[in-house]
């Protein structure tokens, strides 16, 4: 197949462009010149779009679980009376649960809170789950605190909270580890459920221009699902498993050996671990107290963090770690440097969201060799709210890319479902730093459109060692090619926020939009 355009980007690059592809065997064969010397014959394809470019990665994705059932009532934006009004056209689903995700207690008005009462009245004896939008906590009625056998009495350990009120009385509220026995107690989605919403997951995000994803949180009874479809040659996506580090199973698959996918459709190699909890629900780890007290919660011992790290990498495998708190940015980078230099730069540890960085610990990144794996949109939704709960140190460190960005190089993703998948937005809250009211927050912390766009494209491959496959398009590489209504390295970010993908190619094969 011989690809002609105009205008066709062979990287996050304004100046790496050519006219030509030339695509055989599911790669690119050749390009400008050379692509039209030696594909006399070949079938001429010429796509429309203001411009062509290497399909984009989220490297930071939940293609399942996390509230992505079926029947589950969705909750963002809405206030504690507008989700008594959801949840009161509700009913328990065939697992005999009612569930709700996304609410936000950031946005709800001051003084304002669900309450177990009112979540007892509506459902006395249906056990209720709804889950924040960071995935972070839980607020339950009494019927799940029954289910769960959580009582007044109940402790969950440093690595989570109980919520309780000024009584001692349960509120409902549950947060990391607090909300353990509560999932447990959950019939867990069968893997025809988990299958149809990965290929649900997998058309929206080939929608969007998004041909791999790097799922964040792998349950290892699930790999055999993908292995299969692999096999099959039916995998929807490219995926990159981060397995989680937790997982029962974990032993007899690290005593396999990492697995790599030289073909850049599924590996697995890499092993995710929490050091902290989530912003929005103050269990991030924090070196200094909120405003209005609490540092956070730590999910994973510090010193367990960095005895697994050690272990694994020596072992060959890539160590991923949830950092969201300064302090818990600083543990994992700690861990990190427990490791062989050597063994670090060959396996590049990921540091999964680095929100908050301490002055001192951004030049880290690069001395140990740890990529920074972002998610652009989170700013938007956060900022609003930061202030209220962070202080101004605090707050100089939210999301300082620019910062960072003179250490290490950036992995982007969206953390979907826990917000919005497309990145394009993503990529426009990057260069724009404009958040979820349109106001602007730290604008000398933007990246680049090069450096957004980059870290969609080769700093996603690099972060899932697929960089001499994936996010270019010169010679050699996959074809994985979008067609975009509208050129993002010359458009205001408004307007790169409303791109549309208008024609896809995976492997060399179009793609149904």
């Amino acid at each position: 197949m011989l690809i002609l355009h105009p205008k066709i980007y062979l990287a996050a690059s304004p100046t790496a462009t050519t006219d030509a592809l030339l695509i055989r065997d599911g790669h690119v064969l050749a390009v400008g010149d050379q692509a039209r010397r030696l594909g006399h014959g070949e079938a001429l394809v010429e796509p429309g779009g203001a411009c062509l470019f290497p399909a984009l990665a989220d490297a930071h994705i939940h293609l399942w679980g996390l509230g992505l059932r079926e029947d589950t009532v969705n909750l963002r934006g809405m206030s504690p009376e507008a989700i008594y009004v959801a949840l009161s056209a509700a009913s328990p689903g065939p697992h005999g649960w009612v569930f709700g995700t996304h609410w936000d207690d950031n946005l709800w008005p001051e003084g304002e809170t669900l309450a177990l009462g009112e979540l007892d009245r509506l459902f006395a004896d249906t056990p209720v789950s709804l889950r924040r939008v960071d995935g972070h906590a839980l607020w339950v009625n009494s019927a799940a605190l029954r289910r769960a056998n959580i009582t007044r009495e109940s402790q969950c350990g440093e690595g989570g909270r109980i919520d309780r009120d000024a009584s001692g009385a349960l509120s409902g509220l549950l947060v990391d580890h607090g909300m353990d026995r509560v999932l447990a107690a959950i019939e867990p989605p069968s893997q025809d459920e988990d299958l149809a919403v990965f290929e649900r997951s997998a058309r929206m995000l080939r929608g969007f221009g998004v041909a791999s994803a790097h799922m964040a949180w792998m349950q290892i009874d699930r790999l055999a699902m993908l292995q299969a479809m692999h096999g099959a040659g039916t995998l929807p996506l490219r995926v990159y498993l981060m397995i989680d580090g937790e997982d029962p199973g974990l032993a007899g698959l690290l005593a396999a050996g990492p697995q790599h996918d030289e073909q850049a459709w599924l590996s697995w190699r890499a092993v995710k671990f929490f050091a902290d909890g989530a912003m929005g629900s103050r269990g991030a780890r924090m070196l200094e107290p909120y405003r209005g007290g609490g540092q956070g919660l730590r999910i994973y011992g510090a010193g367990e963090l960095a005895k697994s790290s050690a272990a694994l990498m020596a072992a060959g495998w890539q160590v991923a770690v949830h950092a969201i708190g300064d302090a818990a940015v600083r543990e994992v980078l700690d861990a990190f440097a427990g490791v062989d230099g050597e063994v670090r730069a060959r396996l590049r540890p990921r540091l999964e969201h680095a929100q908050i960085v301490s002055e001192q610990d951004f030049a880290r990144f690069g001395e140990l060799s740890t990529i920074a794996s972002i998610q652009p949109i989170h700013m938007r939704s956060d900022a609003p709210w930061a202030a209220r709960m962070l202080h101004a140190e605090q707050l100089a460190g939210l999301y300082a890319w620019r910062k960072l960005a003179a250490h290490t190089g950036f992995a982007g993703g969206s953390d979907y479902p826990i917000d919005d998948p497309n990145p394009w937005h993503a990529i426009a809250t990057a260069i724009s730093r404009r958040d979820a009211n349109e106001q602007v927050f730290a604008e000398d912390q933007a990246l680049s459109r090069t450096e957004a766009l980059g870290a969609y494209t080769e700093g996603a491959a690099f972060a899932a060692h697929w960089e001499q496959v994936l996010g270019k398009l010169e010679a050699g590489f996959a074809a994985d090619v979008i067609a975009l209504d509208r050129d993002p390295f010359l458009e205001p970010p408004e307007s790169i926020w409303n791109t549309q993908v208008v024609d896809m190619w995976i492997a060399g094969k179009r793609q149904d939009l």
